[in-house]
């Protein structure tokens, strides 16, 4: 039996749900007895009047056997509706109601709240909300040339999302045909390449293993499963629901931090309806996909800077970004028994307010990631664009986009 998570009224121990709701339902004080009395008078009334007797037929004249039927029945239906459409609204209350942010003092607060202001002084708007940036996701797999040598592998996949305010264009894709889009762009880009070696101890067997790919890796059985490998933000299963907001549900949060605290933390326990156990931890892992991933408004960004600088546990790191750019970055430590120690790190352009890369390393491995080494970067996101803009969305997209047998080749 579950548990009911938070404070129980009175100081009395957690309750199971059951007793929970009929604690809930409970009456204050009975009925009077005059009360009583005239109610079942009015049902007995009625009843009679719905079998066809209408007022030939006194209340006191039906049968004692029948009326008591008549009152369980009528009784069972009330309990079971005041009952249904309470439980209801007792499962789907909030868990979280704004109130004020905590106020946390240092270098991470600080620079958090120096991001806040300075998207603040750049705040943008257009039509379209475009986002462009390379996810990674680091792996040990086994040689396809020499058994019984192993190295570690960084799969990459770029990720598009061109969606518009008005909800006429929402396109998201990965990038099959990146090479057409190499052109004049950021020669410091991190470029698409499917797999590369984690480091440059990996680059010399991955080159004496014939530097495969990852169709090569999956062909020789090296990846498990039929499927090619998909870079993720981060490992699945983790304590409250991912914030999948559609476009409409995105442009909706609203841009105070502490509405919009309450907001991402009820939106994350809207399925199991558990209080986090961590909310912190939880909205510095998740909460930064505000600030690239949905079309929300700026103002909405500079809330979620400041929902972060409130946060406890929060330290800033210098550290080495995907692109292997060095900078100052804010950081915060998950412990979990499958993945061990992850350190989330957020690299934030301090002149622009933008949130430029983000990663997790491994400082201790756990089940799931035992064969990583720690310190490896597993998983990685590079931020290439994510900008308000007017530009036509074809101008946008891949020039494979335009081509409709490409464009098929490349859904398939």
């Amino acid at each position: 039996m579950d548990i009911v998570n938070g404070p129980v009224p009175g100081g009395r121990a957690p309750v199971d749900e059951l007793t929970a709701v009929q604690e809930f339902l409970a009456e204050e004080r009975p009925a009077a007895a005059s009360t009583v009395t005239e109610a079942r008078r009015r049902l007995e009334r009625e009843a009679a009047a719905k079998r066809g007797f209408g007022s030939r037929l006194r209340p006191d004249a039906v049968r004692p056997g029948r009326r008591r039927i008549v009152m369980a029945v009528l009784g069972a239906a009330t309990a079971v509706s005041v009952a249904a459409g309470g439980y209801h609204a007792w499962v789907t209350r909030p868990l979280y109601h704004p109130e004020p942010l905590a106020a946390q003092s240092g270098p991470a607060s600080d620079f958090l709240l120096a991001a806040a202001d300075a998207k603040a002084r750049h705040i943008t708007d257009g039509r379209i909300w475009y986002v462009r940036k390379v996810r990674g996701l680091a792996m040990t797999i086994s040689s396809i040339k020499k058994p019984g040598t192993a190295y570690q592998i960084v799969v990459t996949r770029n990720d598009y999302s061109v969606v518009s305010k008005d909800g006429k264009v929402d396109d998201g894709w990965n990038d099959e045909g990146q090479n057409d889009l190499d052109d004049g762009l950021d020669p410091h880009r991190v470029k698409s390449d499917d797999v590369r070696p984690a480091g440059p101890r990996d680059r010399a067997a991955w080159e004496r293993d014939g530097r495969p790919d990852q169709q090569d890796l999956v062909f020789a059985e090296k990846i498990k499963g039929d499927e090619l490998v998909i870079p993720r933000r981060g490992p699945e299963g983790r304590e409250g629901g991912e914030l999948d907001f559609g476009p409409e549900e995105a442009r909706a949060l609203p841009a105070d931090p502490e509405e919009l605290r309450a907001e991402l933390l009820n939106y994350a326990t809207r399925f199991d309806h558990r209080r986090l156990r961590n909310p912190d931890l939880y909205l510095f892992v998740h909460a930064p996909q505000l600030l690239i991933d949905d079309p929300v408004s700026d103002r909405v960004r500079i809330a979620t800077y400041r929902i972060l600088a409130a946060l406890k546990g929060v330290r800033v790191v210098t550290a080495t970004d995907p692109a292997g750019r060095t900078g100052r970055a804010v950081a915060m430590r998950e412990t979990t028994r499958e993945h061990g120690v992850i350190e989330w790190q957020l690299f934030i352009d301090p002149a622009t307010g933008r949130l430029t890369a983000s990663q997790g390393i491994v400082i201790s491995p756990g089940t799931a990631n035992a064969a990583l080494r720690p310190g490896t970067a597993e998983f990685t996101e590079v931020v290439e664009q994510a900008e308000w803009t007017n530009k036509p969305a074809d101008q946008l997209r891949p020039k494979w986009w335009n081509d409709p047998l490409r464009r098929a080749s490349n859904q398939d």
